[in-house]
């Protein structure tokens, strides 16, 4: 693994779990045991360093996300994989976005509360990446191939019942397996078809 990607990688994870402002660079420094030189020659500030954070936890996140709802046919798979998904991620059974933590992005937008801070804007970004990824694939399931808007709106819903179970397990640390339910599951999107 090449420097850069290894004080991202060790940024992200020290991030992640502590926070953005509560991190300084000296303890990156020493976490990923490097030279200020080191770090200075690939990034020139902390907020660099945090945009490239960002954009590997988008990039590591959509592809894991993407991969578990690939394959599903109908509205009502979509919406239990992206939930069982969750669910396992949440009890720390995803190695690939480490130990549960809540939303990255969630909790960084709330570090740079000014909608128009580049970190604030790549925050906005990755959430409308993750509805783009549940309309796209919503549209190619059977029933919503030809109803744009009905699946533009029921990624709507899927997109706020997930946040709503991060935000709810960050804070209570427990699973919200309800949303996992087969039949609350039908119920709901049988009501939104």
């Amino acid at each position: 693994m090449d420097k850069r990607t290894h004080i991202i990688n060790t940024a992200l994870n020290t991030f992640y779990q502590k926070g953005i402002h509560s991190v300084g660079i000296n303890e990156i420094l020493k976490q990923a045991n490097v030279a200020k030189k080191t770090l200075y020659n690939h990034f020139v500030s902390k907020d660099e360093l945090i945009c490239a954070c960002l954009e590997v936890r988008d990039q590591r996140f959509n592809r894991w996300l993407s991969n578990q709802i690939a394959d599903c046919a109908t509205p009502q798979q979509v919406a239990g994989a992206l939930f069982s998904a969750i669910a396992r991620w949440i009890d720390n059974k995803v190695p690939e976005l480490g130990d549960f933590n809540g939303c990255f992005f969630i909790n960084t937008s709330a570090e740079y509360p000014e909608p128009d801070h580049p970190i604030a804007l790549q925050c906005a970004a990755h959430k409308q990446a993750v509805l783009e990824l549940l309309i796209n694939t919503l549209s190619q399931t059977t029933q919503l191939q030809h109803q744009p808007t009905k699946a533009t709106q029921m990624a709507h819903l899927l997109m706020t019942l997930k946040e709503g179970m991060i935000c709810q397990a960050r804070v209570t640390h427990t699973t919200n397996h309800y949303l996992q339910n087969p039949e609350f599951l039908a119920q709901l999107m049988d009501a939104q078809a």
